[in-house]
């Protein structure tokens, strides 16, 4: 590290405060002067070389730009994230990754830790940062690999295929004749799905080859569909899943390491989506889709996944809807069997035991990442 990345951490190291009320000027604006500055820079690089921390994180607030203008949102993951660092005094600073400075920030930092956006302008940003930061030898949460699937449904469906992973059948194609072929065969109704989309934005159920037939058109024409981002159109994919009509419900499990949490979700009357309709349970779940989120979570090697899963009751089966390396999440208590919170550990393929308690999955997925890398 060089001595200016060094110095302007040992500047912002509130372990050598002392140092500095030490060695500050007792001019009339009592403020430091050259001398002094240069003797207290050199007692405090001493100080800090006897006591250099392990790591030192670039702490992001927020998720994306609102941040810059000092807005928190009740799902922001960075209070919990700094909460955990401050609980173990793990030496941090904030960083503004959106800066033009980003990449000579980023240089006194050990460990950059950012809940990037889910939206697809602020995604392409954090790709393509991330990549150079894991370039430059920093570690990431999200990493490159965990980024590159989040919020696009297309990517995570090759890696369920890449390794054979039961997920709802799929049609992905970027060909305008190869998805009239499979319209011609489909069996309807259908569903289409943009392919960066949450709490069921950008779902819809095509009841017929004539909707579907006009859906293509746009997709394949010049401008491409409308989505609810108004600056991006779906364009030159489809992205289309069977129905499976007689799912009632979908499950959401969370892996963090060895630890699991998760909730059933349920659709309003009258609809299909359970995702974004606001209705919960929270009780036992099994441990065939406990193991299942596992394997899932163990192919996409993150350190957080969130996978949600229908159950059909016709082929007794549990099947991936999608997954997510970042989720809403609103509570301590991601999981409760009979009213009492807790967390399932994994002991085996088969045993999963129950431990009582309140977690926040930002706090655990942050530990595993510094326990498992530093």
């Amino acid at each position: 590290m060089s001595n200016m990345y060094l110095r302007d951490i040992v500047l912002s190291n509130s372990l050598l405060k002392k140092i500095y009320t030490k060695y500050r000027s007792k001019t009339k604006n009592d403020l430091i002067n050259r001398d002094d500055l240069n003797e207290y820079l050199e007692q405090a690089e001493k100080v800090f070389l006897e006591n250099k921390p392990d790591i030192v994180v670039g702490l992001v607030k927020g998720a994306d730009s609102y941040s810059d203008i000092g807005l928190v949102r009740k799902r922001d993951y960075y209070p919990k994230y700094e909460r955990f660092l401050k609980n173990n005094n793990i030496v941090y600073e904030y960083y503004n990754p959106l800066l033009s400075n980003w990449m000579k920030e980023a240089q006194r930092f050990d460990l950059i830790v950012w809940n990037t956006s889910s939206d697809p302008s602020m995604q392409e940003i954090a790709e393509g940062k991330i990549y150079i930061l894991e370039q430059m030898g920093k570690k990431c949460l999200p990493s490159y690999n965990e980024v590159w699937s989040y919020e696009n449904k297309i990517r995570a469906n090759y890696l369920y295929d890449l390794y054979d992973l039961p997920s709802i059948p799929t049609f992905i194609s970027h060909s305008k004749s190869e998805t009239l072929d499979y319209l011609d065969k489909a069996k309807f109704p259908i569903i289409s799905k943009i392919s960066t989309g949450s709490a069921s934005y950008g779902v819809d159920k095509i009841d017929n080859l004539n909707e579907a037939k006009k859906l293509v058109d746009q997709v394949f024409s010049y401008k491409g569909k409308e989505t609810y981002f108004k600056y991006i159109n779906q364009k030159e994919y489809v992205y289309f899943q069977d129905f499976i009509e007689d799912a009632t419900y979908d499950l959401r499990i969370m892996c963090v390491g060895e630890d699991l949490f998760g909730y059933y979700r349920y659709p309003n009357k009258g609809d299909f989506r359970a995702s974004g309709a606001g209705n919960y349970q929270k009780k036992e779940i099994p441990v065939e889709a406990l193991e299942l989120a596992y394997q899932v979570y163990k192919a996409f090697g993150s350190n957080f996944l969130a996978t949600d899963f229908v159950y059909s009751e016709k082929t007794k089966q549990f099947l991936i809807i999608e997954s997510s390396v970042f989720i809403g999440v609103d509570s301590c208590e991601q999981l409760a069997i009979n009213d009492v919170a807790g967390k399932y550990i994994r002991k085996s393929a088969n045993e999963y035991d129950f431990v009582k308690g309140r977690f926040w999955v930002q706090e655990l997925t942050l530990k595993n990442v510094i326990e498992r890398q530093f």
